[in-house]
């Protein structure tokens, strides 16, 4: 049957009882943390073969891995990180485990790591970060100002505020240590890159630590790193990515008949991906899961930051263009090389186009979308207390505005998605790179390297890490690659074609731009992006 708004369906009848038995079959629940889910998974959301044996593959590549690290294992030299970097047997050696340590590596991760979109222009001066010329010179030297950088709005800060508090969690009787830092960096242009210039580990007027504190200095980034990992696992990737979209399939399945122009074009997005959170709300999220085990806060803590920051979140004004220009990181001649902008930008473009144009097809004027019943009840109940409990929605009133809206959705289970968790074991599975949890208090001053190196997780637990990583390496899609049979309406072949042509010019330009980089980062390739979240 060709999709169809409801007033065109030829059997009303049988798409009423049809949205009843999915109705049925759907619900919410909210008694995890007041965070929306679906009561009880259907039986079929589990029946997808390719995903069972992709993840059997995966859980036995760790294992192998495990079995080759129990056999004699030697390596050459003494060096004080080997305990971390010998951890790879059979499984790749993440290409950051060779340029670690250095400040450039650092800087690069917060346009470039596993959670680069946190960085913002620093617009105003911060009453308890007390940064000034003094750590500027520092750190930069002679070459520049702090006055001049500020002035040109070339200063930058990542700010873990909402870490602040966070009760600190146990594993195995280990105390874990949580960190709110607070770290300035500063784009120059002459050198065209992004430098470190001072961190404050607490979001109290503290220490400034710069890059002439030796050891300390190290401590100071890893308490960036610590809080980045906690900020990337509990808020970008589970609450803003999977929670997010758990909201949007449900109240889909409950409100958008399987007929309905948007539940076709979504499902493919939507494929994997409650089973996958499912799994997740026992093994990763679930008391004595990953989430309690490996990051620094008690569950409970993880858990309530996850229901504050998703109760913040604005769907409707969250497109990468909105998203860099709110945090003032869209101007490439203050912050010239953002790989995670530069990159997302020309894909969300991509993904807008497409979207916009297929749901031109059957919106032919802003009446259909005022007068079409599923569209409305699936926006408010996208919103509802009682529903998926996504904020700042409204009801569209203009053909535009279903496709801005459901552009948003596609992107955020697609791009969105990818650079968080597809970065992961080439950044979080190498503990002194990027932590989920510290050990130990942040720098004292002096340069005690045994007291920066008790901060990583110990090695077990860095293994844990590293293979609850290694499995979300899974990939089964790619974005544009729909299965062949999945639209049945002739007209939206021309405009898929024309999709994946763009596609494949957006995966030209980003190999290109990735050929001169620091490290790669090839996460927002669109041949790397899978079309829904499935790991």
């Amino acid at each position: 049957m060709i999709p169809c708004l409801p007033d065109r369906d030829p059997h009303p009848d049988r798409r009423a009882s049809g949205l009843h038995r999915r109705r049925g079959e759907y619900a919410f629940d909210w008694s995890y943390q007041g965070i929306a889910a679906v009561a009880h998974l259907p039986l079929h959301e589990r029946a997808d073969v390719r995903w069972w044996a992709g993840v059997a593959e995966k859980v036995a590549q760790v294992e192998a891995n495990k079995v080759a690290g129990k056999l004699p294992w030697s390596r050459e030299g003494t060096e004080p990180l080997a305990p971390w970097s010998s951890l790879y047997h059979t499984l790749p050696t993440p290409p950051v485990v060779s340029v670690f340590g250095s400040d450039a590596t650092f800087a690069w991760q917060a346009v470039a790591g596993p959670n680069p979109t946190l960085l913002q222009r620093l617009r105003r001066p911060l009453d308890h970060f007390r940064v000034g010329p003094a750590e500027y010179r520092a750190a930069v030297g002679d070459a520049d100002t702090f006055e001049a950088a500020f002035a040109e709005g070339r200063l930058y800060v990542l700010d873990y505020a909402m870490l602040d508090g966070l009760a600190e969690g146990t594993v195995d009787g280990l105390p874990k240590v949580n960190f709110a830092p607070i770290a300035l960096y500063t784009w120059l242009p002459r050198r065209n890159a992004l430098l470190p210039v001072a961190i404050q580990c607490t979001q109290r007027p503290s220490r400034l630590w710069t890059p002439q504190d030796g050891t300390s200095w190290k401590m100071a980034r890893t308490a960036v790193s610590t809080a980045d990992g906690n900020h990337q696992g509990i808020v970008s990737h589970f609450a803003l990515c999977h929670q997010v979209m758990e909201s949007v399939i449900v109240a889909t399945r409950r409100q958008l008949s399987d007929h309905h122009p948007l539940a076709v074009l979504l499902e493919p997005h939507f494929r994997d991906t409650l089973i996958t959170n499912d799994i997740a709300r026992t093994s990763l999220v679930g008391p004595g899961g990953n989430m309690e085990r490996l990051q620094s806060p008690t569950l409970d803590a993880s858990l309530g930051l996850a229901r504050d920051q998703l109760a913040a979140f604005r769907l409707s004004e969250a497109s990468p263009p909105e998203d860099f220009a709110a945090r003032g990181v869209d101007d490439p001649t203050t912050l010239g090389d953002y790989p995670a902008r530069d990159d997302a930008l020309p894909l969300w473009a991509a993904v807008r186009r497409w979207v916009l144009g297929y749901v031109g097809l059957y919106y032919a004027t802003d009446e259909d979308v005022v007068t079409d019943p599923e569209l409305a009840a699936w926006v408010d109940e996208l919103g509802a207390e009682t529903g998926g409990r996504l904020q700042g929605l409204s009801r569209p009133t203009t053909v535009a505005a279903v496709g801005e809206l459901v552009a948003r959705i596609v992107y955020r289970c697609t791009g969105w998605h990818a650079q968080f968790n597809y970065s992961s074991y080439d950044l979080f599975s190498y503990a002194p790179n990027t932590q989920v949890a510290s050990f130990a208090p942040g720098p004292v001053g002096g340069d005690a390297e045994a007291a920066w190196l008790a901060m990583f997780p110990p090695p077990p637990y860095a293994s844990e890490a590293l293979a609850l990583f290694w499995q979300i390496t899974l990939q089964l899609t790619s974005l544009g690659q729909y299965p062949d049979d999945h639209f049945t309406d002739a007209r939206v072949a021309p405009l898929l074609a024309a999709h994946q042509s763009e596609l494949a010019e957006v995966e030209s330009a980003t190999v290109a731009r990735d050929a001169g980089r620091l490290l790669s980062y090839p996460y927002l390739r669109p041949s790397r992006v899978p079309l829904s979240i499935h790991v």
